[in-house]
């Protein structure tokens, strides 16, 4: 029995099964195609990349029609038709191009941000659902020891072999597992709920019980990595580049822009056509434009900076942290995967060796570390899963 107990114990700690790894992201995927959210996310990006595009091309022509029956000097009626192209110069349209690619290339990165954004709440909400099932997991051991200890307890007082408080305290003992059976199949109803929600209310299947398999890398190496991929970095660094080039367009508007146009002019009988050409200087606004553009670059440059080293930082302290975890939690594994205090309690209360106030003492303790070894490992999964969202 002993030996049996020890084995569960270690399978509960040490298990890892790459199955539920297919699992687990398989159910990511599925949130990532079905939340709403995502969906609305995809759809504005479309529209946004068409909008940033309108200013690539010219705007249309202009047409212009003028009829005038009433001329008191003149005799006839006049009529004026006038077609013309508004035009800048052509660096600006390379340069227009350049950076509506480079706005449209942000708010795929702006998109890429909720989406981590959203599979990380996902993923802590299948952490918890695994921290819950583990928990009742072990719960239900403890809810059917309980029952075995009262009910044997009920034989024995009816012998008077036990008095009514022996008695009364393991139904309190029962009582109290049974209800927190109750409050931990709530709370996994509700994690359920939460995830089918993130699921664009469509049922997810979870049949899994343990964590996924993920391996601390080195930290150098994860902050190399998350520099590279990481979409509000890389959203904050194409904001500078979209600046800066956005300097060199706000330059352009300055020269003059220039039309070409047709037009014809009838009075009477006579007819005057030909072409026409017009060129806008802009005068007023061009210094503060250009100022304005210079000011934005240098906050975005500012900003992107900001951003990186806030990163860095939050990835050096969430990493502490998980190496803290990690070293607790391996304590706790040597520590309960060598003892069976269940077992050892039991046969001492059988042998007379402790009363039943010092055996559910005791045995209240042992559960506590248990369930604090459960909450160490919960949260080390949680660290883990905020120190890899780069990941996502």
């Amino acid at each position: 029995m002993k030996n049996k107990m020890i084995f569960i114990l270690s399978a509960l700690i040490f298990m890892s099964v790459d199955l539920f790894s297919q699992s687990y992201e398989e159910i990511l995927n599925t949130i990532e195609k079905n939340n709403t959210d995502l969906q609305a996310g995809r759809k504005y990006v479309e529209s946004k990349s068409f909008e940033h595009k309108l200013d690539n091309v010219p705007e249309g022509p202009e047409l212009s029609y003028g009829y005038f029956p009433n001329n008191s000097t003149v005799p006839g009626t006049k009529e004026v038709f006038e077609v013309s192209q508004s035009f800048q110069m052509p660096c600006y349209y390379r340069n227009q191009v350049a950076y509506s690619k480079m706005l449209v290339e942000q708010e795929e990165l702006k998109y890429k941000v909720l989406q981590q954004n959203i599979l990380l709440e996902s993923k802590r909400l299948l952490i918890e659902y695994i921290a819950l099932m583990k928990q009742l997991t072990i719960n239900d051991k403890r809810l059917k020891f309980a029952e075995d200890i009262y009910n044997a307890y009920m034989v024995r007082s009816e012998v008077g072999d036990v008095n009514a408080l022996e008695l009364n305290k393991t139904k309190l003992h029962m009582t109290q597992v049974r209800k927190n059976q109750e409050l931990l199949r709530s709370e996994v109803l509700s994690v359920k709920e939460k995830l089918n929600n993130l699921n664009g209310g469509e049922n997810l299947e979870l049949d899994f019980k343990d964590y996924p398999t993920e391996q601390l890398i080195e930290l150098d190496s994860l902050i190399f990595n998350q520099m590279a991929v990481d979409p509000e970095i890389l959203y904050n660094q194409k904001a500078t580049e979209a600046a800066e080039r956005n300097i060199k367009v706000t330059k352009n508007l300055q020269l003059p822009s220039f039309s070409i146009g047709y037009g014809t002019e009838t009075v009477a009988d006579e007819k005057f056509q030909g072409f026409m050409v017009g060129v806008s200087i802009p005068l007023w606004k061009s210094k503060r434009a250009i100022q304005y553009a210079k000011a934005e670059s240098g906050f975005y440059q500012l900003n992107a900076s900001s951003v990186t080293q806030n990163r860095i930082s939050d990835s050096k302290v969430n990493y502490e942290k998980v190496q803290s975890l990690k070293s607790s939690l391996e304590n706790y594994q040597n520590v309960l995967g060598s003892v069976n205090s269940e077992e050892l309690l039991s046969k001492s209360l059988e042998l007379g060796e402790i009363s039943v106030i010092d055996f559910f003492t005791e045995m209240f303790y042992y559960y506590e570390v248990y369930d604090d070894y459960l909450s160490v490992e919960k949260e080390y999964h949680r660290a883990l899963a905020e120190l890899y969202k780069y990941r996502l």
